[in-house]
């Protein structure tokens, strides 16, 4: 087995046969010491709505609207888009995660709709009457399955696309929509902060960009600095999914790591094909968001830095629906057995109406909720959770073992296996890179007694 990820490994794409009858069982999380204080609901005073729990981890949804999907900013329905907030914070959530589509927001690189960023106001209003915090993605140009094409992107109408990562003029326009965003939004006791993109990287290709890691790095470092000049103090981060963790393309793993905020990771393990390789219910399965907050972890220079599952979630069409409950539960305890765990945003609140053609078909059962505002069993289990957490916050487990990742490894099945066996083996390792595997002072700060190698599993 190569440790090369295969370049065609994407959103659409599946593992191949891998699986390893060591990594098939059920996995019951444990719990143990905390390893220390995590960050708390943090609240403005000027925010008027009702106020979340303080809370170890944060609990919420990507929002979709269910009557409207996000056509929304130009088919605005106030109504229903309060509706659909109540929704969300009846089962607790205290965040959502919102999109904007590129080219409704700046159709042209010198003009930005100053009605859509109105609008974008107007909802930080009902969020804040819902008790709810906003993070805004701006750089849409894929969300779902779907290219939004920004047309001045297009040179001279053709299809070839502009490499908005490098060309100093189309930096120049995201920079200036960042800003005038911030204008209007930025003091707004809601707004959380700016996802820079929802996985710009599904954007980029499909028109023939593939970027070096240099050049995206430097893009999304640029694009943080201007977040932070026009937001300060907010979180922002980038939407990224598994795509810069197993291929070597558009980010860097110590890029992303350690730029923005947090490092905010979407984690689908039914894009990547786990499901269908190993079973739904195997600790492969079940652990997989664990792995890449304990994968993220490891590139880290800041050890109190924090990670941000901003995406998951899981349709009937990858598992039987009496099986996504359980999925979700022992998903959600996994997860939150990591330290240094922002928070978990679902994905995602609402089914897309079905009156809207060509989703993927998966698509419109990812919602907690039906389309007609009914809660599914899903949601319900999220509900009981958050109510666990609020009464009994959840207490991170201390990992003294450390499975030892090749600094030249792409981190995937060659080293993704052999973390699931330490798992159903009953060993919750944490992730150290080789080349600190020798620095006594950042073992013994991360509280790291045991390295494993490969070798030895």
């Amino acid at each position: 087995m190569s440790d090369q990820a295969p370049s065609s490994l994407g959103r659409r794409g599946f593992l191949g046969s891998v699986a390893a009858a060591s990594v098939l069982g059920v996995s019951e999380p444990s719990h143990a010491t905390p390893v220390g204080a995590r960050a708390p609901l943090s609240k403005s005073a000027a925010a008027s709505g009702p106020r979340a729990p303080q809370r170890a981890v944060r609990f919420g949804l990507n929002y979709t609207p269910s009557k409207n999907w996000w056509y929304s900013w130009t088919d605005w329905d106030a109504a229903s888009i309060n509706q659909d907030l109540a929704d969300i914070a009846s089962i607790g959530m205290d965040h959502i995660r919102i999109m904007m589509l590129w080219p409704e927001l700046q159709p042209n690189s010198t003009y930005i709709r100053t009605g859509i960023v109105d609008r974008l106001h107007e909802f930080l209003n009902m969020a804040d009457t819902a008790g709810l915090d906003v993070e805004v993605t701006v750089l849409n140009g894929q969300v779902s399955g779907f290219l939004f094409v920004t047309p001045w992107l297009l040179n001279g109408g053709t299809a070839q696309m502009t490499n908005f990562f490098t060309d100093s003029a189309s930096i120049t326009a995201q920079q200036e929509l960042f800003t005038a965003l911030a204008a209007k939004v930025g003091s707004h006791p809601r707004f959380l902060g700016f996802d820079l993109a929802n996985e710009i990287h599904w954007f980029a290709m499909p028109f023939g960009i593939n970027l070096a890691t240099a050049d995206g790095d430097a893009w999304a470092q640029t694009m943080f600095a201007t977040a932070e000049q026009a937001a300060p103090g907010k979180l922002h981060v980038n939407g990224l999914d598994h795509f810069p963790w197993l291929n070597d393309g558009f980010f860097s793993r110590p890029g992303v790591s350690n730029a923005g905020t947090l490092t905010a990771n979407h984690t689908w393990a039914g894009w990547t094909g786990v499901f269908g390789t190993y079973g739904p219910m195997s600790t492969a399965s079940l652990h997989y968001s664990e792995y890449f907050i304990e994968l993220i972890k490891a590139f880290q220079t800041d050890l109190t830095r924090q990670v941000w599952i901003e995406e998951t979630g899981v349709s009937d069409v990858w598992m039987s629906s009496k099986l996504i409950p359980g999925w979700t539960k022992l998903s959600i305890q996994n997860m939150v057995s990591c330290s240094n765990l922002w928070g978990i945003t679902w994905w995602c609140s609402h089914d897309p109406s079905t009156r809207f053609a060509g989703f993927n078909p998966l698509e419109y059962t990812l919602g907690v909720f039906t389309n007609d505002h009914q809660l599914k069993p899903i949601g319900k289990t999220i509900q009981a959770l958050v109510a666990e957490y609020d009464q009994n916050p959840p207490q991170p487990i201390q990992r003294t073992s450390a499975l030892v990742l090749p600094d030249s490894m792409v981190p995937w099945t060659p080293f993704f296996v052999p973390f699931m066996k330490l798992v159903h083996q009953g060993t919750r390792p944490a992730v150290v890179l080789e080349s600190m595997s020798t620095n006594q002072a950042y073992l013994q700060a991360r509280g790291i007694t045991t390295l494993i190698h490969l070798s030895q599993v």
